[in-house]
């Protein structure tokens, strides 16, 4: 088990989106509803994901 998170989401392919980013070239960014970050522990409050 690590410390990180898959997250599967829209890839963002907005030029000016990503140019506001400090990206490394082997990252890319994806997008996600804000409705899922209810599912990361550390919105719920902290503590581990029950798994």
């Amino acid at each position: 088990m690590t410390d990180k998170y898959l997250v599967q989401g829209l890839k963002v392919l907005d030029d000016e989106r990503l140019s506001q980013l400090d990206l490394p070239d082997h990252e890319t960014v994806v997008e996600i509803p804000k409705y899922m970050t209810q599912f990361f522990p550390e919105v719920r409050g902290g503590g581990r994901p029950d798994i």
